[in-house]
């Protein structure tokens, strides 16, 4: 890599350690980036750190909250009128767009990880698809203990490869769409520019809403499974990029100064 400003299109890229376009040894020349020309940008980065950061604690605050909820059953009456209200929709047509809908959230979706690795590899994006691995495979996991602890009886039956996945909450697809997804739309976010990052966020976070919609509609999963299943998702991705921005951060610290 000759230069930062060869290898990266976008200005935000040079100091975001997920979407920077570089060789396994270009961190170095990041690094030095930042430790010189790249000060003012590390103070809006803050700002962006504290308000991911903000945003984690209150998705934390809010899954804890609707977990101690259907713990006690609380939300069994809301959850049963939201599966009967969708109920009356019915028709093979839905069922046929919903059960599409539905494989976007778990056997397309790792056909879409693949592609997306290999097309972050291509760009040498090496902090972005190590970071897609974190975001997914750590959310399929987390999602696996989750449904173990809690232990939910679906409202529907379905066949699972993985006993804990038997459970409904958090929902899986609802969890690993949002993780997956939303971290697509910050890629999107931080490369794109004008019109294309908005449509484009939009676009997949509406894809996210969808997929849980359709878990609903085929009633293998109540209401608060998929909020929670969305809350969870996002609490983690955003942990991985939150992380990714600290470990960089350290990474400039140590790293010696230029004279």
């Amino acid at each position: 890599m000759a230069s930062i400003g060869g290898d990266v299109a976008a200005g935000s890229e040079r100091v975001d350690p997920i979407v920077a376009r570089t060789s396994p040894t270009g961190w170095r020349v990041w690094l030095t980036y930042l430790a010189t020309a790249g000060r003012l940008r590390l103070g809006g980065l803050g700002l962006a750190l504290v308000v991911g950061f903000g945003a984690g604690l209150l998705a934390l605050y809010a899954f804890a909250a609707l977990a101690e909820d259907v713990a006690s059953q609380e939300t069994q009456q809301l959850d049963m009128a939201v599966l009967l209200w969708l109920h009356q929709f019915s028709s093979p047509t839905l069922d046929a767009v919903a059960t599409g809908l539905s494989l976007l959230g778990s056997e397309l979706l790792v056909v879409l990880v693949v592609a997306a690795l290999v097309a972050l590899g291509y760009q040498r994006r090496w902090g972005a698809a190590l970071a897609l691995v974190l975001v997914v495979g750590g959310a399929e996991l987390l999602n696996s203990v989750l449904k173990a602890l809690f232990h939910r009886t679906r409202p529907g039956s379905v066949d699972a490869l993985i006993a804990a996945q038997l459970f409904s909450f958090p929902s899986g697809h609802a969890m690993v769409a949002a993780a997956f997804y939303f971290f697509l739309a910050y890629l999107a976010w931080r490369v794109l520019r004008g019109w294309q990052r908005w449509a484009c966020a939009g676009a997949l976070l509406l894809l996210v809403l969808l997929i849980g919609a359709s878990r609903l509609y085929l009633g293998v999963h109540f209401l608060t499974d998929v909020v929670a299943g969305y809350l969870a998702g996002f609490l983690w991705t955003d942990a991985v990029i939150i992380g990714s921005h600290f470990v960089a951060l350290r990474r400039r610290a140590a790293s010696p100064q230029p004279g």
